[in-house]
């Protein structure tokens, strides 16, 4: 009598790829795309249009880089890092 092996036993699922971080590298993020296409409307309206000039582009240039920055420094803030930090460390001493 051949005996019969279940589905179970033959079938395993795909590994699943664990993510160490919740946060994605900023070239995939919504906060990036955003910020690239407010610089190019920014450069497109200082270049075709007389009343903007060099030094408006570059102000809002700067405002919107600060707050990509600040943005994407929240994004991170809650997430553990890969990378040793030698910092973690210094509790286990034995002190």
């Amino acid at each position: 009598m051949a005996t019969q092996t279940g589905w179970r036993t033959r079938w395993t699922p795909p590994q699943r790829h664990v993510h160490d971080s919740e946060t994605r590298p900023f070239f995939v993020t919504s906060e990036f795309l955003v910020f690239l296409l407010l610089l190019m409307g920014l450069g497109i309206a200082a270049s075709t249009s007389p009343s903007i000039d060099a030094r408006f582009f570059w102000q809002w240039a700067t405002i919107a880089s600060i707050f990509y920055m600040l943005s994407r420094g929240l994004a991170k803030s809650g997430s553990r890092s890969r990378s040793w930090d030698p910092r973690e460390d210094l509790g286990d001493r034995g002190d």
